[in-house]
C-alpha cells in the first residue's frame, strides 16, 4: 500500500452488514485545527449501525463513507493551527460524525474533539469509553439533572451505555434501578445497581412513578411503558426514539432525545474518573477489522453486553 493509503472499511451503498468493504482508501487531508491519529482500536456502536443501514444519515457527502465514532490512538502529525497536542501522544475520542470515522488505520479528527487516554487502561477498553460515557453524561445529568439521592431507571443495564450510566449515577450518589436479563443481572449489580429487574420475568411497570429520571436505550414498546413510570416532574431521556411531546406534558413530566456533541474537556474529566478507579468500562469482544461485519452483527442481535472493539493496529 502506498505512504498516502491505508487500510479502511468504507461503505458504498446502504444495506446489511455485507456492505462493508474492508479496503485501500485516501488518508484522511489534515485541518489546520486537526490532528491525524493512527488508530489502535475503534469500538462498534449500534449508531454504527444505522448509518450503515441507511437509517441515520450523518452527513450530505457522497458515498463512501468509513464508519466509527469511538477511537484510541497515537497522534500522527497535527495541523498548522493546533498547539495543544504534538506527534506520539495518546488519544481518545469520539470524532464528529460528519467526517469520516475510526473504521481505518487513520483518522483526521478536530483537536478539541480528544483527550489523552485514560493511563489505566490498554487502547481496546480506551476506545470503548467516549461515546457511551458522554452520552450517558449528558442524558443523566445535562438533560435528567439527575441529583445524590434521586431515583434513576436504566433500561438495558449491561449494554454499552447502560454500563457507563449505571456507573455514573452510582458515582453521584443516586439510587440506580437497571433493567437487564441473565448474565446481565450479575454485570448490572458489579457496576453500582443497587436493583436490577429482569425484565424478562418482571414488569417494572408496577412500581408505579417511581423515578426521577428514566435513561431508555431500548425505544419502542420499553419507551411507550416507561412515561409511566417517571415520578411527576422528572425526565425521560431516549436514545431509541423520538419522545412523545404531548403524553410528557399530560403526565407532567419532561421527555428528550438528542444527537450527541463531541466534547474533549468532558472526555479528560472521564479520564480522571477511570484513573481514580470510579469508572470502568465493559469490553466483551476484541475483534480484528477484518471481522468488521462480525461485530456489526453482534450488535445487531441487540444482546450483547458492554462493548465490541476492532483492533486496528
Amino acid at each position: 500500500m502506498s505512504s498516502d493509503r491505508m487500510k479502511a472499511v468504507r461503505i458504498h451503498g446502504f444495506g446489511d452488514e455485507s456492505v462493508l468493504a474492508v479496503e485501500s482508501a485516501p488518508i484522511p487531508e489534515l485541518g489546520p485545527g486537526d490532528v491525524l491519529v493512527r488508530v489502535h482500536a475503534a469500538a462498534v456502536n449500534p449508531v454504527d449501525s444505522l448509518v450503515r443501514q441507511g437509517i441515520f444519515a450523518v452527513s450530505q457527502r457522497p458515498l463512501p463513507w468509513i464508519p466509527g465514532w469511538d477511537f484510541a490512538g497515537t497522534i500522527a502529525a497535527v495541523g498548522t493551527e493546533t498547539t495543544a497536542w504534538a506527534a506520539g501522544d495518546v488519544v481518545y475520542g469520539r470524532p464528529s460524525l460528519a467526517r469520516d470515522g475510526s473504521y481505518a488505520q487513520y483518522l483526521a479528527v478536530d483537536a478539541g474533539e480528544i483527550a489523552a487516554i485514560p493511563r489505566s487502561l490498554s487502547l481496546e477498553s480506551a476506545a470503548a469509553v467516549p461515546l457511551v460515557t458522554l452520552t450517558a453524561w449528558k442524558a443523566l445529568f445535562d438533560l435528567g439533572g439527575l441529583e445524590p439521592g434521586g431515583t434513576v431507571l436504566v433500561h438495558a443495564g449491561a449494554g454499552g451505555v447502560g454500563t457507563m450510566a449505571v456507573q455514573l449515577a452510582h458515582h453521584r450518589g443516586a439510587k440506580v434501578v437497571a433493567t437487564a436479563s441473565g448474565d446481565g443481572i450479575a454485570l448490572a449489580r458489579s457496576l453500582g445497581a443497587d436493583e436490577v429487574i429482569d425484565y424478562r420475568s418482571e414488569d417494572f411497570t408496577v412500581r408505579g412513578r417511581f423515578a426521577d429520571v428514566v435513561l431508555d436505550t431500548v425505544g419502542g414498546e420499553t419507551l411507550e411503558r416507561s412515561y409511566g413510570v417517571v415520578a411527576p416532574s422528572g425526565t425521560l431521556i431516549t436514545i431509541a426514539g423520538a419522545p412523545d411531546e404531548a403524553k410528557a406534558t399530560e403526565l407532567g413530566i419532561e421527555a428528550h432525545t438528542f444527537v450527541l456533541d463531541s466534547n474533549g474537556p468532558r472526555l479528560a474529566e472521564i479520564a480522571g474518573m477511570i484513573d481514580a478507579g470510579d469508572l470502568r468500562p465493559v469490553v466483551t469482544r476484541v475483534l480484528d477489522l477484518d471481522e468488521v461485519a462480525q461485530a456489526h452483527r453482534l450488535i445487531d442481535s441487540g444482546h450483547t453486553h458492554g462493548k465490541v472493539v476492532l483492533r486496528v493496529g
